[in-house]
C-alpha cells in the first residue's frame, strides 16, 4: 500500500472503537449508579459539576447537541430527553443516544468523515469536520467518566473499571457487559 493510500478501515475503525468503548464504559458507570444508596446519586460532591447526577446529565446534554448536530437536527432534538429522575431513568436516555452514535459510527467512510458540518454557539458558528467533531464528543466524555468514575470513589459503590474494552487480551472482563449488549467479540472488535 503506498504511504498515501490509507485503507477505509484503518482509517475508520479507531472511531467505530471510541463509540463502542463508550457505549460500554457509559453502561458500566450507569449500573454502578443504579447500585448507589438513595440520595448518593444526588449527593454534593467535589467535581467542576456538583454531583454525580449533574456531570452525567451534562455529559449527555453534550453528546446530545453534538449527535444532532451531525443529524442536522438541530430545530430540536430528534428525541425528547427523559425525566432522569433516577439513575434507571438517566441509563435508558443514555443507551439510546450511545447507540445512536455506535451505529453512526459503524457506517462511517472516509468521506463521512470529511464532510463538514456547522455547529452553532451562542456567540458564533463553528464549522468542522465530522471527525474533528467525533474526536471532541469522545474526548470529552472521557474526561467527564473519569470525574464520574472519581466521584463514586466516595460512595458505596466501587467504580467500576471503564477503560481496555478493546484490547484483545481482555476478552474476559468484558463477556457480561457484550452479553448485556447482546454484542460478539467480533462485533466489538471489527
Amino acid at each position: 500500500m503506498d504511504s498515501a493510500t490509507f485503507s477505509p478501515d484503518l482509517v475508520c475503525r479507531p472511531y467505530r472503537q471510541l463509540a463502542r468503548n463508550a457505549r460500554l464504559a457509559n453502561a458500566r458507570l450507569d449500573r454502578a449508579c443504579m447500585a448507589l444508596r438513595p440520595g448518593e446519586w444526588e449527593a454534593p460532591r467535589t467535581s467542576f459539576f456538583p454531583s454525580l447526577k449533574e456531570t452525567m446529565i451534562h455529559l449527555l446534554n453534550a453528546d446530545r447537541y453534538y449527535i444532532d448536530t451531525l443529524r442536522g437536527d438541530l430545530e430540536g432534538p430528534s428525541v425528547p430527553p427523559g425525566t432522569r429522575a433516577t439513575p434507571a431513568e438517566f441509563a435508558a436516555e443514555r443507551a439510546d443516544v450511545d447507540d445512536w452514535l455506535v451505529d453512526f459510527c459503524e457506517t462511517l467512510t472516509i468521506e463521512a468523515l470529511s464532510r463538514k458540518i456547522n455547529i452553532p454557539w451562542p456567540d458564533r458558528t463553528l464549522t468542522e469536520t465530522v471527525a474533528d467533531t467525533l474526536l471532541h464528543v469522545f474526548l470529552h466524555g472521557q474526561h467527564h467518566r473519569g470525574q464520574i468514575h472519581s466521584m463514586l470513589s466516595g460512595t458505596s459503590v466501587p467504580p467500576p473499571q471503564i477503560d481496555e474494552f478493546i484490547l484483545t487480551d481482555n476478552v474476559e472482563a468484558r463477556v457480561e457487559d457484550l452479553a448485556a449488549l447482546n454484542w460478539s467479540e467480533a462485533r466489538l472488535t471489527r
